[in-house]
């Protein structure tokens, strides 16, 4: 009877190894099919990739393929998984920010940018470009604000003065980032000399 034990484990760890083999498979179809811009074929791979469970790089591409195809809600649902997964990656705040602001959730934005900017300050690699991004999202989101200051509480349930001073708020942080980063090489071109 033992005999019999053991074979069922034999098989079940080689499906187990094929279904990995297969998922990895897809995986790489999928990213191949998304850096060609191919987002909905890429989309159905990604699908087959989740089959063997949770996984954050298929839910982060997945997430990526929606927000290139303008579907955002399911792109936030993606980013969501992610972010519960890894919650101190600044970048997948960033991107889910870009999805809200496409559904018009002004909130969910600017508390995803300010995320993005409270984990970009913990991160040692310090990138320009995504400050840069950051504070143009923050000025145009700002602009909005200023257009809608009269019926922004009744239409995004949050008041003129509180979104304003979240938006202000997260300028003046990138502000600090940057003078922080100046004083930095600074330090590090004296330290040189």
């Amino acid at each position: 009877m033992k005999w019999f034990v053991n074979l069922g484990f034999h098989f079940k760890n080689k499906v187990s190894e094929q279904n990995l083999q297969q998922d990895s498979a897809d995986l790489e179809k999928g990213k191949e099919l998304y850096l060609s811009s191919q987002f909905s074929e890429a989309l159905s791979y990604l699908d087959n990739a989740l089959n063997s469970g949770f996984n954050s790089t298929v839910y982060e591409l997945r997430a990526k393929c929606f927000q290139q195809l303008n579907y955002h809600y399911r792109a936030i649902d993606d980013f969501d998984k992610v972010i519960e997964d890894n919650p101190l990656e600044f970048s997948y705040y960033y991107s889910r920010a870009v999805s809200k602001n496409a559904v018009y959730d002004i909130t969910g934005q600017i508390e995803d940018l300010q995320n993005c900017i409270y984990y970009y300050k913990k991160n040692k690699n310090i990138e320009s470009s995504i400050l840069k991004n950051l504070e143009t999202d923050l000025i145009i989101a700002g602009n909005y604000v200023e257009d809608v200051k009269n019926t922004i509480a009744s239409v995004h349930n949050i008041s003129y003065h509180e979104i304003k001073n979240l938006i202000n708020e997260c300028l003046l942080q990138i502000k600090r980032i940057r003078l922080r980063a100046r004083r930095f090489k600074v330090q590090k071109y004296e330290s040189i000399l």
